[in-house]
């Protein structure tokens, strides 16, 4: 017979390795500037966040709810996703985007979440990297990574 079934083991969950790929894949498309799979990489919280802070910097209120309800133009939206990424990449400016590497394995979150460490190389003497921020990714029901947030940090070490 086989092991005893417990909750446990009833629990879809989807391994920390996921997260940090889904981190990298999601820096990756900062870096390079590919707007629409930073969409695509979001979760819908993400999604609900990007649409919110947009709509409290000047989007319109009519474009944002096309947007959020996926009925937006297509010019309209590759603008919105320009201006998204135009925003991730301003969040992170303190930091050279392409040495942003993900540290270590990723942490749970309090709400089930997983939190990714972002680091920088320094060039400070007996310093080897120091904080860029973190990204804060959710597990989806078909078990696929998305990022909730970035979380950048602005000062130095």
């Amino acid at each position: 017979m086989g092991a005893a079934l417990t909750p446990e083991a009833l629990t879809p969950a989807a391994p920390p390795a996921g997260a940090a790929e889904a981190a990298r894949r999601f820096l990756s498309a900062v870096v390079w500037g590919e707007h629409t799979r930073l969409w695509a990489m979001l979760s819908p919280r993400g999604r609900a966040v990007a649409v919110s802070v947009a709509a409290a910097n000047g989007l319109d209120r009519v474009a944002a709810a096309r947007i959020s309800d996926g009925l937006a133009d297509p010019v309209e939206f590759d603008d919105f996703l320009r201006q998204l990424l135009v925003g991730l990449r301003r969040d992170m400016r303190s930091v050279d985007l392409e040495n942003v590497t993900a540290a270590g394995e990723p942490r749970p979150g309090p709400d089930g979440s997983a939190i990714v460490d972002l680091v920088t190389p320094s060039a400070l003497p007996g310093t080897e990297a120091w904080p860029a921020g973190r990204l804060v990714l959710s597990c989806g029901p078909d078990g696929a990574w998305g990022v909730d947030r970035l979380e950048p940090r602005l000062a130095g070490p």
